[in-house]
């Protein structure tokens, strides 16, 4: 979203300060995507671990950003098929551990399965709810979203409800499609733009820290706990 700053002795101040909040206002997510759980077990394994997803994703980029050490406990809330749990397990591993967060306990099935087969034995599933995360009081180090925070309804709340969760200092990290992403599987109007996600965060206790600028479909912003 661009302004010409150029406008304001022309308009003057006051009605510049209108349109500029009734632009940000229109920049919000509109509407909610259909349920990922409601789609056959299948197919969201499928999508999910495609293996064309790496090109774009870069799932070992991400993971090196964020920084994490041996025995570091992070939450990967939307873990789905664990495409990121199963790395991130391997990262802090020895002494830290994964909870994989999902809403959806069929594929968290299929998660804990394969993990099970690729002695990745660090990582605890959690069936959570739409509105709480179910995570442990004072128990991470860093929360972890990726295609995920589109389909919460009641952001501000959801990341109070997890900020208990987090540890002094701890983080949060967040990767989604913007409206305007060439490759995003929804409507425009139903996602978050970059502006809106880092002010629910901020409402919620986070601090905006850092914008990484390298995946090409995705925002990936991150926080801290104030």
């Amino acid at each position: 979203m661009r302004f010409n700053f150029d406008v304001w002795p022309k308009i003057g101040l006051p009605m510049f300060s209108i349109l500029l909040l009734s632009a940000l206002a229109t920049a919000q997510q509109k509407s909610m995507p259909p349920r990922t759980q409601d789609r056959p077990l299948e197919s969201r394994i499928e999508s999910m671990e495609r293996a064309q997803r790496d090109e774009w994703q870069k799932p070992d980029e991400v993971v090196r950003a964020l920084d994490l050490k041996f025995g570091d406990v992070v939450a990967d809330v939307g873990a789905g098929s664990g495409y990121f749990t199963r790395r991130l397990a391997k990262v802090v591993a020895p002494g830290g551990k994964v909870y994989a967060v999902d809403v959806a306990a069929d594929i968290l099935g299929y998660l804990k399965e394969r993990a099970d087969r690729e002695g990745l034995h660090n990582i605890v599933t959690i069936v959570s709810q739409p509105t709480d995360p179910m995570l442990p009081g004072n128990s991470v180090d860093l929360v972890f979203f990726c295609d995920t925070t589109h389909h919460i309804d009641q952001r501000v709340a959801f990341y109070r409800k997890l900020a208990p969760a987090v540890k002094a200092r701890g983080r949060m990290a967040i990767i989604d499609y913007p409206p305007d992403s060439p490759h995003a599987p929804h409507k425009p109007e139903q996602l978050v733009p970059r502006s809106q996600v880092i002010s629910e965060a901020e409402q919620a206790g986070f601090k905006f820290v850092k914008d990484f600028r390298f995946l090409p479909y995705h925002y990936f912003l991150l926080f801290e706990k104030n």
